[in-house]
């Protein structure tokens, strides 16, 4: 089953933004922690989540950092607050893998499957972890850690399932200049390839458009601009009958979230106007 949702800060006003969320049939919210995860998430915000049937996620502070040696430890430490609260709340805590800085990511690729871990046994030590509490989201520079591959291939050596891949289809986008994914094809192949190489059935996806130069993500825009063509992700989705959590990270996601799930429902149709008319708002 498809749950569309939104991105969004931690802010005093996340009760309201919750039920402006039910009004308009958003099911799920990722809720962006700038500075620090709290030690423990309000209760009342849980319950109020689960009485609208909004289902909460995270996503981790940008402090994360392999290639820095006196971040390391810091690093550890925000993930394993990321898992505490995935498992208080029986959810998955989204990250970035951070910069290269001045080394590739196979000299960084054991520190990164290292410090995973020794978060995840950190964690251990306080709460149960029965089920995915990390995605590990592929990012939208070139400078950063976070191609398709490199995510993919740290999920696939650690020896835990509780991580997964998060694609967001607009940075890997922008990450190609705009190049990739362009067709139906395209988003089949990474769908199949996460099926094929990490077993996944039921997916957690980003997505928005997005304004790119050289390789780099300037900055997210509506979905509808169709850069990265979401409709044809759709028509692949629905073809292959997998479920997905679909988090929208643009200026104004709740229409954004509006307008896919009406074109979940009829991708062919949003296709052809893409074929057609590329910008076609």
């Amino acid at each position: 089953m498809p749950i569309f949702g939104v991105a969004r800060r931690y802010a005093k006003d996340v009760d309201i933004f919750l039920r402006k969320l039910h009004k308009n049939a958003i099911q799920a919210y990722e809720i962006g922690f700038v500075y620090g995860i709290p030690e423990r998430f309000p209760e009342e915000t849980t319950k109020l989540a689960e009485k609208l049937k909004i289902k909460l996620s995270g996503h981790i502070p940008f402090f994360i950092s392999w290639s820095n040696e006196k971040r390391i430890f810091k690093s550890i430490e925000h993930l394993t607050r990321g898992i505490r609260f995935a498992a208080q709340l029986k959810t998955v805590a989204v990250f970035h893998l951070g910069y290269y800085g001045k080394v590739t990511f196979q000299e960084l690729r054991n520190k990164i499957i290292e410090g995973i871990e020794n978060a995840i046994k950190l964690a251990k030590e306080q709460c149960n972890l029965n089920h995915p509490v990390l995605g590990i989201e592929t990012t939208g520079k070139r400078s950063e850690i976070g191609s398709i591959d490199e995510v993919l291939s740290i999920v696939s050596d650690l020896s835990t399932n509780l991580v997964i891949p998060v694609v967001d289809w607009a940075h890997i986008f922008a990450r190609s200049n705009g190049k990739f994914p362009q067709s139906t094809d395209d988003f089949r192949l990474i769908v199949t390839k996460l099926e094929n190489e990490i077993g996944l059935k039921n997916f957690y996806f980003h997505g928005s458009g997005i304004e790119y130069k050289n390789g780099n993500e300037k900055r997210h825009l509506s979905a509808k601009t169709c850069k990265p063509p979401l409709p044809y992700l759709f028509s692949v989705l629905n073809e292959l009958g997998y479920d997905y959590t679909f988090i929208v990270e643009s200026p104004d996601p709740v229409n954004d979230v509006i307008w896919l799930k009406e074109v979940s429902l009829n991708p062919e149709l949003w296709s052809k106007k893409v074929r057609n008319l590329f910008d076609f708002i």
